[in-house]
């Protein structure tokens, strides 16, 4: 749309500019065609009045000389014959040369034109289409006398003369079309400037003027307008090129300034996520000093904690950039060893120390400032209670990146975040201990429905272990199968005594009882968030690897791994213990029987493994 209007701005300029031109030049041309036109028309009658004089000099000279009526006409015709522009050209003879010869009829006049021309004493003009007649009077005088009876000065006839003015009149009209021509070749050099002068002048400053606005509307300030400075325009250009450069400077700035915002809270966000999480303490604080160390770009972060019942502070992970150059304290429990850190606890306020200050061995090793320049020490705090200090020091020159206000602004914030971390953390730890209490109780008070099961579900999580660390697992995994181990039978609660206690064959609806069981058990887990990780090896572990196991019929590896290492190490120990209607069996058996039962019941590759295990 804006190409549009600015092509119709050209469009009405320029046509405003032709118009003007034309109607200026084409005054000019009707102007001028006509006042060549007259000239040319007049000099063409002047040529033929000319013509026609000599002819009838020549005509009165022969009559001068006594050339009778014979002769003449022999002069008119052979006039006739040379000159082709001669249509008519003969003598009519007055009244008094008829009295004098008695001639009647031809002598007479035989037209208007002759009878007026008689009666005339001068030259008379008369045109028509593409032809002019010309009339001479012949006058007597005494020569004329001498040979007719006539009164001087009275008219003795006249001379008749019509010429063709067709070629004056083609050289005329050819006259006009190169006049036109001309007129035409003119108007277009003069529109061909013009243009050019408008083009280089103005539209070319305007479109470059308009393409240099519409970068800088979408913000582009990479290419600067072009143009002259010498005149009006040139200076709208160059105030145009500086304002541009002026608003990208500005633009810039408040780029870096959003980018640096941007970049911050990208890292306050980034760092947020490790406030609500299951990770060890250890890993977080790890997280932390790698973040701190990284966005305040300092050469060393050190994460101090205080203990608070023996009263000391102690170093628990550092990051460092730059690695210091002797081994650091990593503990401080007197105050007066390191008076700086605990003003630090106890103000429960920041403090920046410089390399110039006084400070002791014992706390410049907890600072890590052996060859630091200087060291920033911020409280890490929650609801008020002061869980450790950050410590940020950096060893390269002081002008490189000092610690600012900014920075300071930043690791607080951090800090905060790092302190509700903490505290989530202890939380979750004790809530962790809290569960394995209440798994341990939960698991102890189905065993107590059915004494000789007693010690099942611990002797079941040792082998399922056993086996997993067996497979390769690794401590999350480990520790994910040893809760699950402990709450495989859960589901048995629901299960009366009179069954779990029968010392002889179930019925089927008894054993249709106890197989609810794992269905129950994940059940019971669902209702609790924190249990349900382990819903999938509660829930899978009587599944059979054929596909005839229960609760769902699952087979291969769509059985949890978890599933079916438990599933091995339940059986095994069915088989090792004691019950009250027989003895438990010798591993040996135990293990045959496993192998047996390698491939339909159980995983084959999981029996091979668990059976290198236990002999081992």
């Amino acid at each position: 749309m804006d190409d549009i209007h600015r092509f119709s701005i050209r469009i009405k300029v320029a046509l405003s500019v032709f118009v003007s031109i034309a109607i200026i030049l084409g005054v000019g041309y009707w102007i001028t065609r006509a006042q060549v036109l007259e000239h040319v028309n007049g000099l063409s009658r002047q040529q033929l009045s000319l013509f026609g004089e000599t002819l009838r000099e020549s005509l009165v000279g022969q009559m001068e000389n006594g050339a009778d009526n014979a002769t003449l006409q022999a002069s008119t015709q052979e006039i006739t014959q040379r000159y082709p522009d001669v249509i008519e050209l003969h003598i009519i003879h007055g009244a008094s040369l008829n009295r004098q010869f008695g001639m009647q009829g031809e002598g007479q006049p035989r037209d208007e034109t002759g009878k007026a021309s008689l009666e005339l004493k001068t030259v008379t003009v008369s045109e028509s289409s593409h032809r002019l007649r010309f009339t001479y009077p012949i006058i007597a005088d005494q020569k004329c006398m001498q040979c007719h009876v006539a009164r001087e000065g009275e008219v003795l006839g006249a001379i008749n003369l019509l010429l063709d003015t067709g070629k004056v009149d083609t050289l005329l009209e050819k006259q006009n079309s190169e006049i036109l021509v001309i007129n035409f070749i003119e108007i277009s050099l003069l529109i061909f400037l013009l243009t050019w002068i408008l083009n280089r002048l103005i539209f070319k400053p305007l479109t470059q003027l308009g393409k240099g606005a519409e970068r800088l509307g979408k913000g582009d300030f990479s290419e600067l307008v072009t143009g002259e400075s010498t005149n009006e325009l040139g200076v709208m250009v160059s105030a145009f090129n500086q304002m541009m450069v002026k608003i990208n400077s500005l633009v810039k700035g408040q780029e870096e300034i959003i980018l640096e915002q941007t970049r911050d809270l990208t890292h306050l966000m980034e760092t947020s996520q490790y406030i609500d999480t299951e990770e060890p303490l250890s890993n977080i604080l790890h997280q932390f000093s790698k973040v701190l160390a990284e966005i305040v770009r300092v050469s060393h972060c050190r994460i101090l904690m205080v203990n608070e019942d023996a009263q000391t502070l102690e170093l628990k992970c550092e990051y460092p950039i730059q690695p210091a150059d002797v081994n650091a304290v990593t503990e401080c429990g007197h105050k007066e060893a390191c008076p700086n850190l605990w003003k630090v606890v106890n103000l429960k306020d920041f403090l920046l120390l410089q390399i110039k200050d006084t400070l002791a061995e014992t706390e410049l090793g907890m600072l890590g400032m052996h060859g630091a320049k200087s060291a920033l020490c911020v409280p890490i705090m929650s609801r008020d209670i002061v869980h450790g200090i950050v410590v940020l020091s950096e060893r390269r020159s002081e002008t490189r990146e000092p610690i600012d206000a900014k920075k300071i602004r930043l690791c607080q914030a951090i800090a905060s975040q790092m302190g509700a971390a903490i505290e989530l953390a202890k939380l979750y730890q004790t809530l962790v201990e809290q569960l394995m209490e209440t798994v341990l109780g939960m698991a102890e008070t189905v065993e107590k429905k059915s004494p000789w099961t007693a010690g099942h579900s611990k002797r079941v999580t040792k082998y399922a272990l056993m086996l997993a660390e067996g497979v390769g697992w690794q401590k999350e995994k480990l520790e994910e199968l040893h809760i699950a181990g402990l709450l495989h039978d859960i589901g048995k609660i629901g299960v009366p005594g009179s069954i779990l206690n029968k010392q002889g064959r179930l019925s089927e609806e008894e054993y249709s009882i106890i197989k609810r069981h794992p269905d129950d058990g994940a059940q019971i887990l669902s209702k609790i968030r924190i249990l349900r990780p382990y819903i999938p090896i509660v829930r899978h572990h009587h599944e059979w690897f054929d596909g005839n196991g229960y609760p769902d019929g699952l087979r291969g590896t769509e059985i949890p791994i978890g599933a079916r290492i438990l599933a091995i190490a339940d059986a095994y120990d069915a088989i090792t213990a004691d019950r009250p209607y027989r003895q438990g069996r010798p591993q040996k058996e135990a293990i045959e029987c496993l192998e047996k039962s390698a491939g339909t019941q159980f995983d084959p590759e999981l029996i091979d493994v668990f059976k290198r295990v236990v002999e081992k």
